[in-house]
């Protein structure tokens, strides 16, 4: 087996198995980042929140489609991009959630900031509802450009216009996916830090201060994987604009290069669960919390069935709070108690 054939054999491997990794665990990741955001009380209040839970389900549909799209063409040989509308349709779908995405995350770091500050009036749910139809809405009408100039002639899924090329690979991947966000995730996700640092001095409510730096951390830590993820493709995609080879081995080598760091990048959008899991220890008490309340509810209600009356715990963990129901078929006991 000569170079050309085991790098190619390589790339193939990397797509499927690492690919499929990747999807497998950020789909799962993802619902349960939606189960979570969307349960606990203390999460629905924030805007935050709501980010991250619309962030959540953008990252699940840019895995499903683009990129098992991907590893169908790439890792099986099985390159359904071939027919035009299957290649407009992934192309569209994968920008529209790569610049969704990432416009969500910048979106939560400004909140966050803004919830910690002067401006804490703007952070509200209403106005986060418009903002996230709004820049969804406004990047789908950006991407009416990639149905239009995407299609495959050949074979092969590729723009069509020279003109369009060129504003892709000069301005729309390095800049406006690049550049742009990343400095503003950072910028205020920063800033966000930095106030969170000083709430300990004011007069706020526990619970608050305990949320607001709980989400702080997260959504920080969050800016620094995706950066660490997404800076590797857009530098290795800048440097080869200026690269050109006929050599077979090279091109074999490139492609397998980019497969990795390609992968990488669809890494960001598969683990904010397990990064929130890692840096939070309140997060992993509420995933215990969400999970084990399930479990209970489904006891209870086969506990209904058979007519008993029981004394069914209802546990839910708020800051550095933990708020215990203890219910009888007669009365009811508030038990609040420090963790």
């Amino acid at each position: 087996m000569s170079t050309q054939d085991i790098l190619i054999f390589a790339t193939k491997q990397v797509n499927i198995y690492f690919g499929l990794s990747i999807m497998i665990l950020g789909v799962i990741g993802g619902i349960f980042n939606i189960i979570i955001f969307t349960t606990l009380k203390t999460f629905r209040e924030t805007t935050c929140a709501f980010y991250l839970t619309a962030v959540s389900v953008v990252n699940i549909i840019q895995l499903v489609i683009a990129l098992f799209v991907r590893i169908l063409s790439e890792g099986f040989s099985t390159d359904i991009k071939r027919t035009s509308w299957v290649c407009k349709i992934q192309v569209y779908m994968a920008v529209w959630c790569l610049l969704v995405s990432m416009t969500y995350v910048c979106l939560a770091t400004i909140d966050q900031f803004l919830s910690m500050s002067h401006y804490r009036r703007f952070s509200n749910l209403r106005f986060a509802q418009r903002c996230i139809f709004n820049t969804g809405i406004f990047w789908g009408l950006y991407c009416i450009c990639f149905l239009i100039y995407y299609d495959a002639p050949l074979g092969i899924c590729m723009i069509i216009n020279s003109n369009f090329a060129m504003y892709v690979t000069r301005f729309h991947f390095p800049i406006l996916y690049g550049v742009l966000p990343l400095t503003t995730m950072i910028t205020f996700s920063l800033l966000a830090f930095y106030n969170a640092r000083t709430l300990i001095s004011r007069q706020i409510n526990i619970v608050r201060l305990s949320r607001d730096r709980q989400l702080t951390t997260m959504t920080l830590v969050h800016v620094v994987f995706v950066t660490i993820t997404t800076l590797p493709s857009i530098i290795y995609f800048i440097y080869s604009l200026n690269q050109t080879t006929d050599d077979p081995v090279q091109i074999a080598r490139n492609n397998l290069i980019y497969t990795i760091l390609v992968l990488i990048l669809y890494s960001s959008f598969a683990g904010s669960f397990y990064i929130y899991s890692c840096v939070s220890q309140r997060f992993r008490q509420q995933l215990i919390f969400v999970i084990s309340n399930v479990c209970i509810k489904q006891c209870q209600q086969w506990m209904n069935k058979r007519g008993n009356n029981q004394i069914v715990p209802n546990t839910e963990i708020i800051g550095d709070i933990q708020l215990t129901r203890i219910k009888t078929s007669r009365d009811s006991i508030d038990v609040v108690f420090m963790k």
